[in-house]
């Protein structure tokens, strides 16, 4: 059985996750909990990290440019703290529906035609004979229903980059593990507790892999006079009427980069809107 129908048949009888593997998740957690404390340096690395090649790469140039952040918010690291703990959940899960977990948090390096890409894969899982590498993630409901759906889903909705991640973690492993091949993604709803196994190709790996090598090379051609936004503003409308105002499309409003980018950014209530939760980042804003 593979890992998907191991899950299934675990979860669909009585499930009881044995003390040892409780005891182990508790060290893991242990760990985890450790991060609170930890503050990132910033510097040290001339290329991207393996978990940010597949941004957009606007926000890797401005992140080599030294632009000013949004400042995390005074929860940003509770918010993190839940998905190591969705990991550990995730993992106590697999290992006591029998699946066979072979390393876990490893950190890897990548050898590209730039330099070297370093990177914490989640995990290697055997099946029989073979290996394969997979993420696990924590999802709203919406990321779960739309994203996670399923792989052609990820492909076409991945702001993230998750899909550079899994298939450069792959190849870079694949110098210890030969036989290695991307497994996919294991999903949470973090509102519901539902599970979703998203299976990659490994046939795109060089799709993917050469992503990164392009990305790479643009990266360091990257400076000030080269800078180009990946995305334009949008105009606003409603009950399917121009209001007049634009305002930034969903991707540039997570972007920690905004109002650098934006200077004369507004985030305010849609004037017209009743909802106390109609606020967006405006480029053009009437009263």
């Amino acid at each position: 059985m593979d890992i998907a129908t191991k899950l299934e048949a675990f979860l669909a009888g009585e499930p009881k996750i044995p003390d040892d593997i409780i005891f182990r998740a508790s060290q893991m957690f242990n760990n985890k909990l450790g991060k609170f404390n930890f503050t990132r340096k910033k510097g040290g690395a001339n290329l991207p990290s393996m978990s940010q090649l597949g941004k957009p790469f606007c926000q890797l140039h401005a992140e080599k440019l030294g632009w000013d952040k949004v400042a995390e918010s005074d929860s940003f690291k509770i918010k993190m703290l839940y998905g190591d703990m969705t990991e550990v959940i995730a993992v106590a899960l697999l290992l006591a529906a029998g699946i066979e977990i072979v390393d876990l948090n490893k950190r890897v390096v990548l050898e590209t035609e730039a330099g070297y890409v370093r990177g914490e894969l989640d995990l290697i899982i055997r099946e029989g004979n073979s290996h394969s590498l997979w993420d696990i993630k924590s999802a709203s409901r919406f990321a779960f229903e739309k994203k996670f759906q399923s792989y052609e889903a990820l492909k076409n909705n991945d702001d993230f980059g998750y899909l550079e991640q899994l298939y450069g973690y792959t190849k870079a492993e694949r110098e210890e593990t030969p036989d290695i091949k991307a497994g996919g993604w294991i999903a949470i709803n973090k509102e519901s507790g539902e599970i979703k196994i998203v299976k990659a190709d490994p046939d795109d790996e060089e799709v993917y892999t050469s992503k990164i090598n392009n990305t790479l090379t643009k990266y360091l051609e990257a400076d000030e006079s080269n800078f180009e936004r990946c995305f334009e503003d949008e105009p606003e409308t409603f009950y399917r009427k121009l209001t007049g105002n634009r305002k930034l499309c969903m991707t540039c409003s997570y972007c920690n980069f905004k109002y650098s980018c934006w200077p004369d950014l507004v985030y305010a209530k849609n004037p017209r809107s009743k909802s106390a939760t109609a606020y967006h980042y405006y480029t053009v804003f009437k009263d």
